[in-house]
């Protein structure tokens, strides 16, 4: 198997497996680390944005005063 197919398969996602693939053959192998330490960084942002979020609506739905039935 192929150098490149291997690193293919290793990207999770398909913009960064795009942008691999569209470096040229000669120095994909070069790049291919900060190719992924960038996905690594996107998916990690990524997942840290959805928990801040998650965390400040249950915040708010704690905090938030009852409303009062008439």
């Amino acid at each position: 198997m192929p150098k490149n197919r291997i690193m293919r398969e290793e990207f999770s996602t398909r913009f960064w497996q795009d942008a691999y693939e569209s470096l040229p053959p000669h120095v994909r192998e070069r790049y291919a680390f900060h190719l992924k330490a960038a996905e690594r960084w996107e998916l990690g942002l990524g997942g840290a944005i959805e928990l801040w979020v998650r965390a400040s609506h249950a915040a708010a739905r704690l905090l938030q005063a009852p409303r009062p039935t008439h």
